[in-house]
């Protein structure tokens, strides 16, 4: 199945160039892990949420579960393929539903206690500028709280840089970029563009960095700090613990 969607990301693009020595290090890493490996890709296309678990899946390393938003939850038949594809959706805010944030928080706090392979997309939603988005803090804060909360021993987030030569949706970007309302989605918008299958799109790659483990992550920012840092008992320091690693996954991608 891996050969067939490799195939098939083939025939929309000229070539897909992986950091192959990155990869191997990171399939040696899952290999012997303490806790959850945390994929943190760009975000600049729906083919974001494919290629990957094709590229992971091909190279022998656990397909992750993927956090997506819920605007592609509520298309239906889009939401049972990614479904399928390891998604699980997060919606924008957690205000007004105590009941659905504990839920949520719950469930992904299971998946980090079971050391599962994830991926969220630190931006939060799709940059149409190419540009980097500031980074979200809902999903990030909930992992971490598990290590904080000595839940989990270890969290090893890998920034993924994916970049495209064009992207599929690149011609509702310009509108978008100059005042027009963002385009909503729909299984139209999302037809429409597998119609562009037919066509070229240039070169995929996918740059894997060096991991970033909590625990060496926690121990520079305490450095920094001063003794008086404690994110396992100060909330505040966990805001500025989180802060700083959300950029800091920007800053390597």
């Amino acid at each position: 199945m891996a050969q067939a969607h490799v195939h098939l990301f083939k025939s929309i693009y000229e070539k897909i160039v992986v950091n192959e020595k990155q990869l191997q290090k990171i399939r040696e890493m899952a290999a012997t892990r303490t806790g959850p490996i945390v994929f943190c890709p760009t975000h600049r296309s729906y083919v974001d949420f494919l290629i990957l678990s094709v590229v992971l899946l091909f190279y022998k390393i656990d397909v992750p579960h993927i956090c997506a938003g819920e605007d592609l939850m509520h298309i239906k038949g889009v939401s049972t393929f990614l479904r399928m594809c390891g998604a699980f959706f997060m919606r924008r805010t957690f205000k007004g539903d105590p009941m659905y944030k504990a839920i949520f928080t719950e469930y992904v706090t299971q998946l980090v206690k079971d050391k599962t392979v994830m991926e969220f997309f630190v931006e939060g939603t799709r940059s149409r500028s190419n540009k980097f988005l500031s980074p979200k803090f809902g999903i990030l804060q909930i992992m971490t709280n598990t290590y904080f909360d000595k839940q989990v021993d270890e969290i090893s987030f890998v920034p993924v840089n994916i970049n495209y030569t064009r992207t599929l949706e690149d011609t509702s970007f310009p509108g978008e970029l100059t005042g027009n309302p963002k385009v909503k989605e729909s299984l139209g918008r999302i037809l429409g563009a597998l119609e562009t299958l037919r066509m070229n799109y240039g070169s995929l790659y996918l740059d894997f960095h060096d991991p970033i483990h909590i625990s060496e992550q926690v121990k520079v920012v305490a450095a920094e700090q001063g003794p008086s840092f404690n994110p396992w008992e100060n909330k505040k320091d966990r805001m500025f613990f989180n802060n700083r690693l959300g950029y800091n996954l920007l800053f390597f991608l």
